[in-house]
């Protein structure tokens, strides 16, 4: 934000009264998520958009004066409200146009566009002009253009909308942003409501919430970090696992001496207990790893000097997930943990964008290492070993074609999540498997519901769902068929053919939103039928040339040091080994 709050200057002659005048009017505006697009194109007096005044601005506010004074040929726009002026991310197009996009939802500081009304202003190698206005007849198009994102239970809601100033002379376009929730509700009177709102407030989430961040400061005046304290802690795992694992492993492999400590657990096994000691944790940790949602961080207020890294533990790109999906149903507040991450890291320089939008946090804090899992993924001593027990554990698979039926689950989270099986034709899927083939069923481990498998089908029908080692189990999978998970990060780059089973593709997509177009993204063919599945499947008709797209742009790296890189470009920027 360029912010001055000093009064214009009452005598300021703008060396702008000989120049030459550039009127901009609004020709576009376009939505993309939490993305949008003001395209402004010039225009002159005789183009009819309106009669009147069109001088450059007389005065130039301070603050966009200071960007001037920096930039002297600058050509930009500037969302300007009284004194109030933020520059904006500006592109220079065809025939003199102008643009500029903005995410919304963090705009600047991991915060939304603030509240107000404000006008566009251009600025032309270094000369103000004109504030832009609209066409009389484009002004209709101007309500539809506008979005309202509703969130927390449709309690709140964000808009943005478009205006045009009461101006009879030159109408000006107006940017509207502006934050709402709903009331209380109406308190009850007398001494028996004031008894009962004094009880409930010292029983309340929030007073819990600030007794416990009091705990936590004094947890960390007590015990204060040392510079060598590492914290790995996930909400949805029960012990180590995944990124986190990879990165553990490749610490001790360096010989790497931190004061590590663990805080694992899913919703279930959360005790009081657990809480007190996570909160301790992080109050003296240097750095936190995380591997999911924490939902912790919405109400803990961690110090500015730990680093709080998110070690994702699934791709992005493919479908929408955090501030991406804002306004869906169940989609994020716009204060939320996802803010509080120093770092998050990604699989591709590519996803950069990708995760900042998703986490409501700068491109500059996301930090391309690859995913540390992939590097035991694609170990072959590893791969020979794995291999080399499971068709002990399971000889009657050996020589067999496996195909992995491995979709996500519907619903909102882990307490609802689901599965249609009426979806299943399992008589024809059956009959598809012939002699040489087996069909192994992974469901999310969400689901709670098990794969209802006929009794008659169970010697080539296998529930793998409960498989301790499920990233591996892609290394003997010839066929996978999924729909909207992650794990075709990793199958990607088996350079095996997968197929995309999306029944409902049209309702997820309505609900939870895919970042790319579904059908031209997937690394396989996709069939919206159970009948057009089996088809791909009798006839091999996998697209498999997608597989090779998908991978380029999800991998920087298709090697085994993404936890190396994790430790290189992060760890040890904030950290300092015992041993060194």
């Amino acid at each position: 934000m360029i912010d001055d709050s000093e009064a214009l200057p009452q005598d300021h002659d703008s060396a702008l009264s000989t120049a030459v005048v550039v009127n901009y009017r609004l020709s576009g505006v376009h939505w993309e998520r939490v993305n949008v697009t003001l395209t402004f194109v010039p225009w002159s007096e005789t183009s009819g958009v309106f009669e009147g005044k069109s001088e450059a601005q007389g005065s130039i506010l301070p603050p966009v004066q200071k960007v001037l004074d920096a930039n002297p040929g600058m050509t930009g726009l500037f969302l300007v409200n009284g004194t109030t002026a933020y520059e904006l991310p500006c592109e220079e197009l065809e025939d003199d146009a102008l643009a500029f996009t903005i995410n919304v939802t963090n705009f600047e500081d991991r915060k939304r566009v603030p509240s107000g009304s404000f006008r566009i202003l251009p600025v032309i190698r270094g000369q103000v002009q004109p504030f832009a206005t609209i066409a009389m007849a484009d002004v209709a198009t101007l309500d539809p253009s506008a979005r309202i994102f509703q969130y927390a239970n449709n309690k709140s809601a964000y808009a943005v909308t478009f205006d045009i100033t009461e101006d009879d002379l030159r109408p000006e376009l107006v940017f509207r942003s502006y934050q709402y929730a709903t009331g209380g509700g109406k308190k009850k009177k007398g001494l028996i409501g004031r008894v009962k709102r004094k009880i409930k407030g010292l029983t309340s989430k929030s007073r819990m919430e600030k007794l416990l961040n009091k705990y936590y400061r004094v947890c960390r005046k007590l015990n204060r970090p040392t510079g060598s304290r590492l914290l790995f802690a996930s909400e949805a795992r029960r012990e180590m696992g995944g990124n986190l694992l990879s990165i553990y492993n490749k610490i001790q492999e360096r010989g790497l001496e931190f004061e590590i400590h663990e805080s694992f657990s899913v919703p279930a096994t959360l005790t009081k207990r657990e809480i007190l000691r996570r909160i301790r944790l992080i109050a003296k940790a240097d750095v936190v790893v995380l591997d999911d949602y924490f939902s912790m961080l919405n109400w803990l207020k961690v110090s500015k000097d730990t680093v709080v890294v998110q070690a994702w533990h699934a791709g992005s790109g493919f479908k929408n997930v955090g501030f991406s999906r804002f306004g869906k149903y169940g989609s994020p507040k716009l204060e939320h943990s996802h803010r509080k991450y120093t770092y998050s890291i990604a699989g591709s320089t590519q996803l950069v964008e990708t995760y900042s939008e998703a986490f409501g946090i700068e491109p500059s804090a996301i930090i391309p290492t690859g995913l540390p899992r992939v590097d035991d993924f694609l170990d072959p001593d590893a791969i020979a070993a794995f291999k080399e027990k499971f068709y002990k554990d399971y000889p009657q698979l050996e020589g067999k074609k496996l195909v992995l039926f491995a979709p996500t689950f519907r619903g909102r989270g882990m307490a609802t999540a689901y599965y249609d099986y009426s979806q299943i034709d399992f008589d024809r899927l059956y009959e598809y498997c012939g002699d040489d083939t087996v069909i192994l069923f992974r469901m999310h481990h969400f689901i709670h519901e098990e794969i209802p498998i006929p009794e008659q089908y169970r010697d080539k029908f296998l529930n793998f769902t409960h498989f301790a080692d499920g990233l591996n189990l892609l290394h003997v999978t010839d066929i996978m068929i999924t729909d909207y998970s992650s794990i075709i990060y990793e199958f990607s780059m088996l350079d095996r053919p997968m197929l995309f089973f999306s029944y409902d593709r049209e309702v997820y997509e309505a609900t939870r939103g895919f970042h790319r177009n579904y059908i031209e993204s997937a690394p396989g063919k996709v069939c919206d039928t159970f009948d057009d599945l089996m088809t791909a499947l009798e006839t091999h008709d996998y697209e498999i040339e997608r597989v090779e797209k998908f991978r380029k742009e999800n991998f920087d790296n298709i090697d085994r040091g993404s936890s190396d890189r994790f430790i290189d470009w992060i760890l040890l920027k904030h950290l300092k080994p015992l041993n060194k």
